[in-house]
């Protein structure tokens, strides 16, 4: 069985009297003196002297699979390829059913004197099932041990305090004044308990002193009930939505790949052929890297589909009611991040992965694993078709060879790249001011993409240059100018801004000149008047409901701003440091910032805003190959150059890659044990083509760790994580090991 743990999977005898329960099901097992849940991997029959040396499992929770065969078969897949144990993978993918409140009884056994219990035997001797909340848990782990016990477990009932009508009216509630109190009584007597007295008013139209009149009489009372059950949320389609032609079916092909286009456009196709699967009578899942983007695809899915969404955020009642309705097979389409990949649909036609080349579908925690990857190995157990979403077909997605392509016609962007080296209006070039004012005078909407949060990227002394860093990360600490407060942006730590240099004691220091959300609010500001002027980062989520409306106004932001809902009346889409996409530690870097502009030049819909651009390198091949005259034909060949060049290098896809990073207080200790961690593995039989570093990460110390890099790379996942199994996780001496599979930067990594 498997258990939400990072622990590998353990076996447990099936408790005493069960009956007969499929894989899959829920199980309630002693653990660390208390009960947990799991989930049973597999059911086998072992001999009677084995069994002797395993624990009894609790109670079964179901007697159908709460996961099923493919589910499982996915997630035993990610444990594997990601080198962490089964129970990481369950812990990271399913969020429903295995935190669920217990209510745990239990009793001695009918053979068992009273007095083996000592001073707990009168509680226990007269049989009756008692709460183990009662007991300590070490006591309860001896008691089970020597077979003393009879336990028993169920999910712990739902209960909230409700206004709940108690009699009917009678004499005290006759007369014209009362006729309130009347209306509110019959309504709670026909719809049932209402959640306050203030609902029941507005539910029954009546002032609440009405309401509450019908307490102070006993009429109506507050009590502790148990609610019923919600039903499942489902979409409702945006009727504002642009109407797109719908496109004919597809070949029927397992694998196909859609990219270019436009949003609205490959939204389109997914709808067509998740309706032709619904209208089968079968189920469909939407795979969506970032929950700001479900919300989207499933509003589109409804207007062709029954669609459900399942959430992070929801209420766990609500994930719940989600969950039985995919598992009582309804044709409908399902809509998630990646705890979506775990839900039961017994009808599963095809999966679909939205925006397939977002480094968001890189987990960030857990098995760090790439729910992408995990889709195609759950298509595959399934059966069913698999679809790719992106404005780009990157090198990752070529190389999974979809049996079928389609691509879309990419329209060129309305591109202006402006050259900084000749500004001397520093953060916002002459180009950038001039077409702000032409926004403000006409009265329509700007975006203004920026690459940092805060004031500036720091402050520094003019006489020598050096900055105020942070005393527990080699960075310096950010400028928060309407704060006055410096701020370490990796572990938080905070100061005043101190008066003299710390290094020659000069006394003048000045903000660097990387420009944040501040210091660009400020200038665009001065620019356009008295136009509206938003700030949306980290520290800021102002309310943009006017701006969403169709308000005009400028919203300078951090790269968030590209995932909100497009504004109606867009006619600037500004990036104030081009180079920012692309200048950083990250072999995808190049190909993930031309799909980051292709995108961005998507938000107008079909009026595309303009794209301006400050760049240090207008000459980048990046802006020579939006602004073609075939941006398709350049496109592509940008991407064969990227694939080539990765070939070259050996970077994936053309091989797989895995970091073991060392970490430790002491510079000298996680060089150390990079060190012997790069011995272990050359004995172990690693090739040295095979093996990188150890090598420094580009920020040596963040939050008073110092960080060393181990690189493995192979063509042959399977060598891969066999190297990865020589790995001494626990070296000691303070030392932190963490591996992740499939890097999706070389910069550096720290929890």
């Amino acid at each position: 069985m498997w258990l939400p743990l990072p622990v590998p999977a353990f076996r447990f005898l099936a408790p005493h009297g069960h009956a007969s329960v499929a894989a899959g099901a829920r199980v309630v097992v002693p653990w660390q003196g208390g009960v947990r849940i799991g989930v049973v991997a597999e059911l086998v029959d072992i001999g009677v002297a084995p069994a002797l040396e395993l624990r009894e499992a609790v109670a079964f929770l179901d007697h159908e699979p709460w996961l099923l065969p493919v589910t499982r078969r996915m997630l035993a897949a990610q444990a594997a390829r990601t080198a962490t144990p089964v129970g990481l993978a369950l812990a990271t993918v399913v969020s429903v059913g295995l935190d669920v409140p217990l209510r745990h009884e239990l009793r001695r056994l009918a053979a068992v004197d009273a007095e083996a219990f000592g001073a707990h035997g009168a509680a226990l001797a007269d049989g009756a099932w008692v709460d183990a909340e009662a007991f300590d848990n070490e006591l309860l782990a001896t008691w089970r041990e020597h077979g003393l016990l009879d336990e028993r477990v169920g999910p712990l009932p739902r209960s909230e305090r409700l206004l709940c009508w108690r009699r009917a009216a009678d004499g005290d509630l006759a007369g014209r004044s009362r006729a309130a109190q009347r209306a509110a009584l019959a309504w709670l007597e026909e719809h049932g308990p209402a959640a306050s007295a203030a609902e029941l008013a507005r539910s029954a139209d009546v002032p609440i002193g009405a309401a509450r009149a019908l307490v102070k009489k006993g009429y109506a009372d507050y009590a502790e009930v148990e609610p019923p059950p919600p039903g499942a949320p489902w979409v409702v389609a945006d009727p504002s939505a642009r109407s797109v032609p719908a496109p004919a079916a597809s070949s029927g092909a397992l694998t196909s790949l859609v990219h270019g286009g436009d949003r609205e456009r490959r939204l389109a196709r997914l709808c067509a052929e998740a309706g032709a699967a619904v209208r089968s009578r079968r189920q469909v899942l939407v795979l969506v890297p970032e929950v700001a983007a479900v919300d989207g695809v499933a509003a589109a899915l409804a207007a062709t589909v029954p669609t459900l969404t399942l959430r992070a955020d929801q209420r766990s009642e609500l994930r719940t009611a989600v969950w039985h309705e995919a598992a009582s097979g309804t044709p409908l389409a399902l809509v998630g991040t990646y705890p979506v990949l775990a839900a039961p649909l017994p009808g599963l036609a095809q999966v679909h992965v939205w925006d397939a080349a977002s480094t968001s579908h890189k987990l960030l925690s857990g098995t760090r694993s790439v729910a992408r990857r995990d889709a195609e190995v759950l298509a595959e157990a399934a059966r069913a078709q698999l679809f790719w979403y992106d404005v780009l077909a990157t090198a990752e997605l070529r190389a999974r060879r979809p049996a079928h392509i389609e691509a879309q016609p990419c329209p060129r962007p309305r591109l202006v790249t402006s050259d900084l080296r000749a500004s001397t209006t520093w953060p916002l070039g002459s180009d950038l001011i001039r077409v702000l004012r032409q926004v403000a005078d006409r009265g329509r909407q700007a975006l203004v993409v920026v690459p940092r949060r805060a004031f500036a990227a720091g402050l520094a002394c003019r006489r020598c240059g050096a900055s105020v860093m942070c005393p527990h990360c080699d960075l310096s600490l950010r400028w928060h100018a309407r704060r006055q407060r410096l701020r370490c942006h990796q572990c938080g730590h905070e100061r005043p801004a101190p008066r003299d240099c710390a290094h020659c004691g000069g006394d003048e220091l000045a903000p660097l000149p990387g420009a944040g959300t501040e210091w660009v609010v400020r200038e665009v500001e001065r620019i356009v008047g008295g136009m509206p002027v938003w700030q949306y980062d980290a520290d800021h989520r102002p309310d943009l409901a006017p701006f969403l409306a169709g308000e005009s106004g400028v919203l300078v932001g951090t790269s968030g701003v590209l995932r909100l809902p497009p504004p109606p009346v867009l006619s600037l889409l500004a990036f104030t440091l081009g180079d920012a996409l692309y200048g950083h530690e990250d072999f995808r870097a190049e190909e993930q910032a031309l799909r980051s502009l292709l995108q961005a030049a998507e938000l107008g819909g079909e009026r595309r805003p303009l794209l301006l651009v400050q760049t240090f390198r207008p000459e980048h091949p990046l802006w020579r190959t939006l602004a073609a005259d075939d941006v398709q034909a350049a496109v592509a060949a940008f991407g064969e150059a990227t694939s080539a060049r990765r070939a070259r290098y050996g970077y994936p896809p053309a091989e797989h890659w895995a970091r073991v990073q060392y970490s430790h207080r002491d510079r000298t200790r996680a060089h150390a044990a990079a060190g012997s961690g790069a011995a272990r593995f050359r004995t172990a039989g690693v090739p040295s083509a095979a093996l990188v570093g150890p090598a420094a990460t580009g920020v040596a110390r963040v939050r008073d760790r110092y960080a060393v890099h181990l690189f493995l790379r192979s063509a042959d996942e399977v060598a891969l994580a066999g190297w990865i199994e020589q790995l001494d996780r626990r070296p000691g001496d303070g030392v932190a090991v963490r591996v992740d599979v499939d890097p999706y930067d070389v910069g550096i990594w720290l929890e």
